[in-house]
Order: C-alpha cells, then structure tokens, then sequence
C-alpha cells in the first residue's frame, strides 16, 4: 500500500485554474481537457517542465502516486521494462487513463483492517508492521516519512477518518418466546452527497467478573434502504458485509435523502436458553430497620440495561428512550402526564431522566409491591435476563455513522420483528450477490446461495405458479449450526415469491467448517 502525498493537488491546481480563466464561465472544459491539466499539474510537482522525461522506476511511482494512483510493483514493472530508457509526457498520460484512481471506499477497507479498536485510528506500530511485512513492503524509509507527515503523527497514532462528521446510536435484539427477533430500527438523514463509513457491533456492558457474555458473540448486520417518496417504497441500496472481528462495517458513497437503518441478525446464536438455573439471584433485600433496598448485582444489572435503553449514549433517557423501554416490558407508553410526574419524583437533568432516578424508579417499584419482585422478574425477562442475571436472550447493539462531507441524522422510529421490509432486503441482497442454482428436475424452483465467510443464507425463489413445499436437509453439514435449530426440516414456498431458507454459521469459528444442504420436493 503507497500512500499519494499528493493526491489532492492536481485537483486543487484543476479548481484555482478553473476560478482565475474567465472564458472558462462561457465555455466549460471539456472531461479530456480537465484530465490533461490534472496529468500537467501531477507531473509538474516532480518535474520543471513537462518536457522533461520520466528516466527511472522511482519517478514513474512517485508521478503515479502524485496523480491519485497507488501502483504496486507488478505495476510499475508493466510500464517499465528492462527496454524501458525513458518515459515522456504523452507516455505519462497514457498510463494514467489505463490505471484508475483508488477510491476512499477501497482506501478504507485496508485501513479498517488495521483499526484494531475500531475508534477510527491505526497506532503506528500497526500501520509499520503492515507496510513493512504485508504484500508490496515498504523500507523502514519510507514508512518513516509517512509517519512523520502532521495529518498522520498524530499522538502515537494515524487518523484516517479526522475531520468526518459521526454520530452513535444504541439499539438491542431482543428474543421472543416464539423464537421471533425484534430490534430497533432507523431513519438516517444525509443532508449532501457523501462518503460514509458505517457499523454496528454487539454492545461492550460491564458485567460482573466471571459471568459469561454470551451476546457477544451474536453475529450482526445492517441492511441501508433509501426512502423514495413514501415509507413503503424502501429500496434496498447495501448492507454491512466488511468485517472486523466481531464489527461489521459498509464504505461507499450516498446521495442526500432518507434512509433506513435495518438490523439484522442470522438467529443461529440468539436462540432460547436451555439450561436450567439452579439458583435465582436476589433482587431486593431490608435492613435492620425494614427499609428496602436493591441488591448490589440488580443495581448492577439496571446500570446495563440503562446503557442499553439510552440509544444517544448521552447518560440520561427521554421520554421517547424511555418509552422504548416500557412497550418492550409493559406494552404500554408513558404519556406526557405520567412523564411529568415521573420528572417531580426522581432524578432528572434537562427533561430526562438520569441513572439515579432509573434506580430510584425501580426502587419504588419494588416498594409499590412491598418487595415482592416478581414485576422487577417480568421486566428482567422482556429484556432479555435469566434468573441468574444472565443476558442471554438479548443483543445490545451499537450503530457508529461517519460521514466525510454532512453530520447525519439518525433516530430510532419502531421496533419491529426481523420480517417484511427485512425480509424482502436479505432476499434481495442474497439474489444480488448470491450463487444461483436451478433445483434439479424444477427449473422454476431456484437456489440462491450467499457466503460471506462468516455465515451462509439461503434463499427460495419459487417461480411457478403453485405453492411449493421444499424438503431440507443438512445432515451432511459439519460444524455447523442454522437458525432453524434442526438438520432436517420442511418450507412453504408461495407461488411467484422469495423466502429465507436458512441462515448457516459454524459452530466454532476457531475449527473448519462444512456447510451442506441438500434440497428436494415434497
């Protein structure tokens, strides 16, 4: 990987020259002229003149980086033989229109590879082991002189996204008792056409040392779909397939708009919990006095679930974040009345309620029912804790936006299960990217299949006219887990539709893994 020190200046010398011509106002350039004066103002930041020649490998590299370019070494050897004595002007420009510029998009994929705590930095140690060891090495040199530039030294560190616009939201899958998964969703706003790099993530919470995080390891996606004039006409434009451990990220550019932020995840290790819990964790305990209090693990577990249902991450809740909050648990919203009151009783700064008033509320709550904590268990369970405390049918989520040219706009709208719109993206994006398989005997029933290294789906596209029901079995499959919880097992298909078969993922990441699916019709 090179890096262009001056990538940007045959565009500055493009706009200056452009601003100070006052025929160019009557009579735009044309693409061609544009592309030589970008050609001109690259070779002349190595040379006097452009009639100087190109008379070595380095100055063919350097001239190539200064134009936008980031040649490797087969590259340069393409256009410079052992033949080679001289490269002109016109020879320059004639390279220059066969290699095509790197994109931000492809620069932020390798850099995203090295952001080892995904905060937008790449320390320096990285960034030397990377272009000192991997592909096309650099000379301690030249990673030296990289380094040293102000834009990249900066505390022990390399910036690539300083300067963009970010904004976070937090959200949560939560698992149902008929196995369906519900999450938050989103409306993001992009004010201009923009560079955007965004992720999501499980949640890092705070647990109790020596419990287990089992959420953690809950595969996640996003699925971006662009608003075009209604709420019900989405149109499916990407989703995040970029993947960093357990982060999955998109780069590429959107045009001003709305957009929908879908979450999505497979369901292979969301799934009800099946061990038994032998010993059910106190909630409430009295004094000598009789007073009542919470327990320092419940205290504990509020704290989590106060992260979790403060979706701006600001430490306080709105009404709007709170009521999140009690649809999932009561089904009911808080009105502005009860708000009001809520506000004269407990905690609050600017409108919202703080950590202390939430602990507070739940206190009362536990008072209300003379410490009986059977309501304080059905709020644990609808957001997603075993009797033990335990996390287990629940995934924390957080969403990260950055934006080169515009601060988006992101807010929670619904929380809805992982079907319709959802549905129709996964199917979509699969026909798009997948593999396509006519079944065997049924050139109406079609297979397609997506592997993105970290899970597989398959997906049903029935043709015909009649409904069909279709026989899968995954017995052959080693290492292997699906969200259907079962190797073998039966769909209904309806006539000229699509559908999710399955989602595949291994069983131990750490160990191969077979995925092998084998479909008849019944």
């Amino acid at each position: 990987m090179a890096v262009s020190p001056g990538s940007d200046v045959a565009f500055t010398s493009q706009k200056s020259t452009l601003s100070e011509n006052p025929r160019t106002k009557k009579f735009p350039l044309t693409e061609e002229q544009i592309f030589y004066m970008n050609c001109r103002a690259a070779y002349l930041t190595i040379f006097k003149s452009s009639l100087e020649n190109i008379i070595s490998k380095d100055q063919l590299c350097l001239a190539l980086q200064y134009a936008g370019r980031n040649p490797s070494q087969k590259t340069i050897n393409k256009y410079w033989t052992p033949q080679t004595a001289k490269l002109n002007f016109d020879d320059f420009c004639i390279i220059l229109k066969k290699e095509k510029p790197t994109s931000k998009a492809e620069l932020l994929k390798s850099f995203k590879h090295l952001d080892v705590n995904d905060d937008g930095c790449i320390l320096h140690t990285d960034l030397y082991k990377f272009l000192t060891k991997t592909g096309e090495k650099m000379t301690r040199e030249e990673v030296n002189a990289i380094i040293n530039l102000a834009d990249v030294n900066a505390d022990g560190k390399f910036d690539y996204i300083k300067d963009w616009q970010y904004i976070q939201s937090k959200g949560c899958f939560f698992l149902e008792e008929d196995g369906e998964i519900i999450s938050h969703q989103y409306r993001m706003q992009i004010a201009q056409k923009s560079m955007i790099y965004l992720t999501i993530k499980p949640l890092n919470l705070s647990q109790v040392e020596g419990k287990l995080s089992p959420w953690s390891s809950v595969d996640t996606a996003l699925y971006i779909l662009k608003e075009n004039e209604s709420q019900s006409n989405l149109q499916l434009v990407c989703f995040t397939e970029q993947r960093n451990r357990e982060v999955f990220g998109w780069t590429g550019e959107l045009g001003p708009g709305i957009y929908w932020l879908i979450p999505s995840t497979t369901g292979c290790r969301l799934k009800k919990e099946r061990k038994p819990i032998t010993e059910e964790a106190q909630l409430v305990y009295r004094d000598e006095t009789g007073e009542l209090f919470l327990t320092e693990e419940f205290r504990s577990t509020l704290l989590d679930i106060f992260e979790v249902i403060d979706l701006d991450g600001n430490g306080l809740l709105s009404l709007e974040e709170y009521n999140f909050f009690e649809l999932r648990t009561s089904g009911e919203k808080c009105d502005e009345d009860a708000w009001a009151i809520c506000k004269e009783n407990f905690d609050t700064r600017k409108n919202e309620l703080t950590r202390q008033g939430f602990m507070d509320l739940n206190l009362m709550e536990a008072n209300d029912q003379d410490g009986d904590p059977r309501d304080l268990w059905v709020t644990l369970h609808s957001m997603g804790y075993n009797k033990a405390l335990e996390l287990t049918e629940a995934c924390p989520f957080v969403i990260d936006v950055y934006a080169e040219k515009c601060k988006p706009r992101i807010k929670a709208v619904h929380m809805e299960g992982c079907s319709g719109q959802l549905e129709k993206a996964i199917c979509k994006s699969v026909l798009n990217k997948g593999d396509t398989k006519v079944m065997d005997g049924y050139e109406n029933i079609i297979i397609h299949t997506y592997n993105c290294d970290t899970w597989i789906t398959s997906v049903i596209e029935n043709k015909s006219d009649n409904k069909v029901i279709i026989h899968i079995n995954n017995e052959l499959s080693k290492n292997c887990i699906n969200n259907r919880g079962l190797n073998v097992f039966a769909v209904e298909v309806a006539p000229k539709s699509t559908m999710v078969c399955q989602h595949a993922m291994p069983l131990n990441e750490h160990q191969e893994w077979l995925y092998c699916c084998v479909y008849s019709l019944i």
